[in-house]
């Protein structure tokens, strides 16, 4: 028999073992970048406003679409009236007028005037109520080209919505790239910092052995605890770097800061080996921000059409199907009515001119901010390319400084322990090596942002395009 005590020491290691067990699984939480990259375009604020505009750029093609169609119009009235001309009008559309409503039976050829007499039929009726069923169908038949500009235009601005939406995705891929390389490179910092830390801890034991001994004076063991004060310092504000790049990334995947996830994946973007003058032609036909801007020029070339239209002669056609009843209920008397309307604005004192005038400066506002995005990527390409041509050469400089820097700070180490250097130049050297390993750390960096920076400005810079390798540290 299990004594309650013995029970209760048993649930209580269990909860303790799950709860290690549940953290330890949080703790393991790795986020990739297709994961960061698909919960940003989940949750962005700037995604949401693109696909707003998407839609309502649908609903703008919807409706100019609608416009070209014919239209079908029901109604239902009633009305009362005791005025005798609207009587006699209802009693006509009713198919119930009569000799009598006019005073027929008021008119006596023999009497004196009696072509004079004021019928009292005619002039007070009584009050007369009508009830109208109608079906009416317009059909556009000539706008001059007015209605289809607007499809025109409705179609340009969702194109352009679609490219600027492509636009929006590429830059937000940028925005996470940015975020995860930083945490990856503030984690590669505070790598550095805890070797840093670790040669400074076994520096300043090194230096109390041989001050202990007599080899170095009492200054270099000051020195010595001074630099791991220093590198402790340098550590700190590595983490806090590091801290401050997890929130960053934290806020654009959408997570509350209370998710615990790590960052484990080294990312490689590769070097286009087109020529400059290729990828710039690419740039011009493919980036998705500069064909969004061309799109709106097409639609302001669209409204200018527009503006024009109203010059033109307007042409409908109009059927319409009529019942007039006395009583409260559908149908009663039928009749029908086809008619065209032509309509053309002759002299509007400059209205239809005004109007052109300014699409038209909305057409060339539009074509000047087309010419600067151009002009502005090709700076862009073209610092990209530099940039990243120097980053790669920079990144084989760290990497060669670092092994020489390595090997120096070895035979200062050994020359320091024979007592034929001091504690300054020794840790002149190893500074020198720790700036290299930074360097590195930066130059990587440097070397991915600027290459995702020329996928950017030629328009293809998608997941696909980033190259991921899970990696332990």
């Amino acid at each position: 028999m299990i004594s309650p005590l013995r029970l209760i020491v048993v649930l209580v290691l269990l909860c303790v073992g799950w709860s290690a067990l549940v953290w330890a699984e949080q703790k393991q939480c790795v986020l990739t970048f297709a994961e960061a990259n698909q919960l940003a375009l989940q949750q962005n604020p700037q995604m949401l406003l693109s696909r707003a505009k998407i839609t309502e750029a649908q609903g703008a093609v919807q409706q100019a679409r609608g416009y070209l169609l014919p239209k079908l119009h029901a109604s239902y009235s009633a009305s009362g009236s005791d005025n005798g001309l609207n009587v006699l009008g209802m009693k006509l559309n009713q198919g119930q007028a009569s000799f009598n409503d006019f005073g027929a039976g008021e008119f006596d050829p023999t009497a004196s005037g009696g072509l004079y007499v004021e019928p009292d039929n005619l002039n007070n009726p009584g009050w007369t109520r009508n009830y109208q069923s109608k079906l009416e169908l317009q059909i556009p038949i000539f706008n001059g080209g007015k209605v289809y500009g607007y499809l025109v235009k409705a179609k340009a601005y969702l194109n352009a919505a679609n490219h600027g939406d492509d636009m929006a995705c590429q830059q937000l891929t940028f925005e996470v790239l940015k975020a995860y390389e930083g945490v990856r490179t503030a984690a590669g910092f505070v790598t550095v910092a805890i070797k840093t830390v670790q040669v400074a801890k076994s520096y300043s034991e090194l230096t109390d052995k041989l001050c202990a001994q007599g080899v170095v004076a009492r200054n270099d063991q000051l020195r010595a605890q001074l630099n791991l004060s220093a590198v402790k310092l340098q550590h700190s504000e590595a983490q806090n770097y590091l801290a401050k790049s997890y929130a960053q990334l934290q806020v654009l995947v959408g997570f509350d800061g209370q998710q615990p996830f790590a960052v484990a994946e080294t990312l490689e973007i590769v070097m286009p080996t087109d020529d400059f003058a290729v990828l710039r032609e690419q740039m011009f036909q493919h980036n998705p921000g500069l064909r969004a801007l061309q799109e709106q020029v097409a639609a302001g070339s669209a409204d200018v059409e527009i503006a024009r239209a109203d010059y033109l002669p307007h042409f409908n056609l109009m059927l319409s199907e009529e019942w007039n009843n006395p009583d409260f209920q559908v149908g009663g008397h039928a009749s029908s009515m086809v008619a065209g309307v032509l309509s053309w604005d002759v002299f509007d004192f400059g209205v239809r001119r005004g109007s052109v005038n300014q699409a038209n400066a909305r057409l060339n506002q539009q074509t000047a901010n087309l010419s600067l995005m151009r002009d502005r990527l090709r700076l862009q390409l073209d610092a990209a390319w530099r940039d990243a041509t120097l980053a790669a050469e920079r990144v084989r400089v760290c990497e060669l400084s670092i092994t020489q820097a390595e090997e120096a700070e070895r035979l200062e180490l050994l020359r320091y322990q024979k007592g034929v250097s001091t504690m300054s130049e020794l840790l002149m050297i190893q500074a020198q090596l720790d700036k290299a390993r930074n360097d590195l750390v930066a130059a990587k960096y440097q070397q991915t942002m600027q290459r995702a920076g020329i996928l950017l400005a030629i328009g293809r810079l998608t997941p696909d395009a980033i190259n991921s390798v899970m990696s332990s540290n």
